[in-house]
């Protein structure tokens, strides 16, 4: 698959040199507003009514007290991609892993691949959500909420790149919905399963290099005026870098919780399907076999997730943006702890924190 390279930050197949990662634990609470209340999640809002479904959210245990070195990661986008390639290698090193993903029939799917990959690791769990649907991210979190299971590392790596002006169910546009709004729900609501104070825990937030021509448009926040599908996704992954640094700010040294964000580099998955014609032309194949040589692999691309997902070297690190395993700078813009503060209360009303 061709990947355009307006972004890029890696060279050909370059493997990054994270590292070694080592089993270790990490843990928070609900996030308080600017005003020093805390945000109380509404979870039925939105949702529809109907049969429960069959079984609970499992985040972990069958049954009884979980041991202390069960560790359990929820990824979302995790039937493919930068998702999969996480969740094998988080599964490798002994986590539970749970697959949040809108596509139930391809999340049992990867399911099924991750155990053949890796035969006698812990269970895999599929969590069943759309981020374009926020009442199924309400749905699915509420009950989590209800069983109560520990979470120990959440990653938000679901997304959409460059897409034709839509809306998503709420109506919002697609890629804020997608990208921002849609983990900024889930991660509000999962805060209570991740600040435990006595197990430390992480969130980690794919953005993009593509931040950096981002800009937060208050006064157009849904792109609804021109709509420029790069400069949406820009300013949805600046949304996502702004998201992780607030939400450092706001948790607690009691949260026992971290918050950090990432650039995967340019990796050729599914995220550009909106870009590329579904038969390229015999003028097209050359540049695209060039395109796919200086892109990552999927593999490649989840090593930074991975490394601020399980690294003991990120412990108790928060509010950074990371960059092949490394700490870099972000965005101006991104540092504007105002637009931060007041992006993070915008967006606890669209989603009706």
């Amino acid at each position: 698959m061709a990947v355009p390279v307006t972004m890029a930050s890696a060279s050909a197949n370059a493997s990054l040199q994270c590292a070694p990662l080592t089993r270790q634990r990490t843990g928070a609470r609900s996030l308080p507003n600017t005003n020093g209340t805390r945000h109380r999640c509404r979870a039925a809002r939105g949702a529809t009514a109907g049969p429960p479904p069959a079984a609970a959210p499992s985040l972990g245990r069958p049954s009884g007290p979980r041991p202390l070195d069960h560790k359990v990661a929820l990824i979302t986008g995790a039937n493919t991609g930068i998702g999969f390639e996480t969740a094998k290698a988080l599964r490798q090193r002994d986590y539970q892993v749970v697959l949040a993903c809108r596509d139930k029939e391809k999340a049992e799917a990867a399911r099924r691949k991750l155990k053949e990959l890796v035969p006698g690791a812990r269970s895999v769990e599929v969590a069943v959500m759309d981020l374009a649907d926020l009442s199924t991210v309400r749905v699915w979190a509420k009950r989590a909420q209800d069983f109560g299971e520990p979470l120990d590392v959440l990653i938000c790596n679901a997304g959409v790149m460059a897409c034709p002006q839509q809306q998503t169910k709420d109506g919002f546009e697609y890629q804020l919905g997608v990208n921002h709004l849609g983990h900024f729900l889930l991660a509000n609501m999962v805060t209570p399963l991740l600040t435990t104070p006595e197990r430390p825990s992480r969130v980690v937030t794919v953005s993009s290099a593509a931040h950096f021509f981002g800009h937060i448009n208050f006064k157009d926040l849904q792109s609804r005026s021109g709509y420029n599908p790069w400069k949406a996704y820009g300013q949805s992954k600046l949304a996502n870098v702004l998201m992780t640094y607030e939400m450092a700010r706001r948790l607690s040294p009691n949260d026992n919780c971290t918050a950090n964000c990432l650039h995967p580099g340019v990796v050729a998955t599914e995220l550009v399907r909106y870009l590329l014609p579904e038969q390229e032309s015999w003028w097209q194949q050359p540049l695209a076999k060039i395109n796919r040589a200086f892109s990552l692999t999927a593999e490649q691309g989840a090593q930074t997730s991975v490394y601020l997902a399980a690294s003991p070297e990120v412990e108790g690190v928060s509010g950074k943006y990371y960059d092949k395993c490394k700490p870099v700078s972000s965005s101006k813009e991104s540092y504007d702890a105002a637009v931060a503060a007041r992006l993070w209360d915008v967006s606890a009303e669209l989603v009706g924190l």
